[in-house]
């Protein structure tokens, strides 16, 4: 019995540690890596500060601070910075590695960096970023976006 334990133990352990960390709350799309500052979601009427570890959602409106920033990572892998001084939402993002994967974020002031994941790679006509003034296309690895006012004043890498 002592040896079944152990190895059921072991066994668990295994399947907890290959699970992707995003992977692990059943309905979220991804989750905080790395944060400092004031960093809180809005959804659902109420609001939650994000931290390192937090979960992440689909409808989330992240906001940063001033001197404050998010990185977020989702299930497909792609990661995304959330600058100072900036607001996000999350307004669609599903992953299952085929060809119904769909991405739209909102930045509705601020700035964001973002390294593409799997579904940017392999259906890049699904992967949007809206801004208040364009709706883009992302094709690349790594781009970054940054509005000024009612104008985009910093971009890099984006579809024409």
């Amino acid at each position: 019995m002592k040896i079944l334990g152990k190895t059921l133990v072991a066994t668990l352990l295994l399947a907890l540690l290959a699970t992707p960390a995003v992977a692990q709350q059943e309905d979220s799309t991804g989750m905080v890596v790395a944060s400092r500052g004031e960093v809180i979601a809005l959804s659902n009427g109420g609001s939650r500060e994000l931290k390192q570890g937090d979960f992440i959602y689909v409808n989330d409106e992240i906001i940063t601070s001033n001197r404050s920033f998010a990185v977020l990572q989702f299930e497909d892998g792609a990661k995304v910075t959330v600058r100072p001084d900036s607001t996000l939402i999350i307004e669609t993002y599903l992953y299952n590695g085929n060809a119904g994967d769909e991405a739209t974020l909102n930045l509705v002031e601020g700035g964001l960096r973002v390294i593409t994941g799997a579904m940017a790679k392999s259906n890049p006509e699904n992967y949007k970023v809206r801004t208040p003034v364009a709706l883009m296309g992302v094709r690349g690895t790594e781009f970054s976006v940054i509005l000024c006012g009612d104008q985009i004043c910093g971009e890099d890498e984006l579809a024409q």
